[in-house]
């Protein structure tokens, strides 16, 4: 992807390359979407040994049957069982009618989280009261997170110039997690596999709409906003964000003090369970022009030296291999405090044993999230209501 953290990580793992093969790799960025340019590259002979994607947005290559499989000539010769090696929904993203066509190098970071300024949140008294500074990984319950948008929304004038929450952005994750758990004491899920049907059209997907966009807006401490979360909090427009964990991660560096809390619970106290789309990580085409290349890389990326080297992205990620976990040693600041290892160590203690993929025979991951994204937004501007 031409994005320059991508840039760097993919820098650093062609200098591994070179070091452990002799062979050098010349990097060539590519601007979103990456599915539609592997098909033209494709057509037109010019495609990669390898390319790095996410493995949700490959199911037009799966269906032209245009990526190599793994399973033997990376995993099975190197030993590797992808199931242990791999955590949370990492394999999944990858896996495809019982074959595997990638290495993931992450894990799902969206639709899980909610971003809390800890230091508005102490300085209101609370910081008994909610996550994460009272000790706990989720919040309590919907109302429980609600309230606290409330206590920290900023009203002047009888204007709102901070709202208490925004949830816009990743809507479709989140939206289909609340589904899941809604639906799990049933035995069922968003999308039946094996049934191939759509279970959204039901009381749980009428409620899960209610708790995630309805019932704030109607309580007057959410609205829809034209911009993400991210980038609303980033520039003091929302005190809560959920979705993505970047105000987090990044925002100590623009003054922000946040820090993640898990999204709340829905069935008591169990925690909830989520739907993930895992993330970015490596694949090569099947008519590669270099095969011997394309699965050389492919098999140093199913190492810990080779996960290690990508994880460093940002500063320091939670890793998808599973022998990195509570290793902080590649991170740019260890610190206990870091919010890198902050986020880290939420997910690996808490939010992945909650994740699974999305499932597989219902589409295309990207336009169901595209569908869903906007019906949350009609939502939020009162044009559908939940029902």
């Amino acid at each position: 992807m031409q994005y320059d953290p991508h840039v760097e990580a993919y820098n650093r793992l062609a200098d591994l390359y070179r070091e452990q093969s002799g062979v050098s790799l010349r990097v060539e960025p590519q601007a979103w979407p990456l599915e539609t340019k592997l098909i033209a590259a494709l057509s037109a002979g010019t495609q990669p040994d390898v390319i790095c994607i996410m493995g949700k947005v490959m199911v037009p290559l799966h269906i032209q049957k245009a990526m190599m499989p793994l399973k033997e000539s990376v995993y099975d010769a190197q030993g590797v069982d992808p199931d242990a090696a791999f955590i949370g929904d990492a394999i999944g993203a990858y896996t495809w009618q019982g074959e595997i066509y990638g290495v993931p190098t992450e894990v799902n970071g969206v639709g899980n989280v909610v971003n809390v300024p800890v230091d508005d949140v102490e300085a209101a008294g609370l910081a008994d009261a909610y996550p994460p500074t009272n000790g706990e990984p989720f919040f309590e319950s919907y109302e429980s997170m609600w309230e606290l948008a409330k206590a920290l929304q900023i009203e002047e004038g009888g204007r709102v110039t901070r709202w208490g929450l925004s949830s816009k952005g990743w809507d479709n994750q989140s939206y289909l997690g609340i589904v899941r758990t809604l639906l799990a004491p049933e035995g069922t899920d968003w999308w039946d596999e094996n049934a191939q049907k759509f279970n959204l059209n039901t009381d749980a997907g009428v409620k899960a709409m209610e708790l995630f966009a309805e019932t704030p807006v109607a309580m007057g401490i959410e609205t829809e906003l034209d911009q993400t979360q991210i980038d609303a909090a980033l520039a003091g427009k929302v005190a809560l964000a959920r979705g993505n964990g970047t105000p987090a991660v990044q925002g100590r560096e623009m003054g922000y003090n946040f820090f993640l809390a898990g999204v709340p619970k829905i069935n008591g106290d169990e925690p909830p369970l989520l739907v993930g789309e895992a993330g970015w990580g490596f694949a090569a085409p099947k008519n590669s022009k270099n095969p011997d290349i394309s699965v050389g890389f492919l098999r140093m990326m199913a190492t810990t030296e080779g996960q290690r080297t990508y994880s460093m992205i940002y500063g320091g990620i939670v890793p998808a291999w599973a022998e990195l976990v509570g290793d902080f040693s590649y991170f740019a600041d260890s610190a206990e405090d870091s919010p890198n290892v902050k986020a880290a160590k939420l997910s690996t203690d808490h939010l992945l044993a909650q994740t699974r993929y999305y499932g597989e025979g219902f589409g295309y991951p990207a336009e169901v999230d595209g569908i869903g994204g906007e019906i949350c937004s009609q939502v939020r501007l009162g044009e559908l209501t939940a029902a």
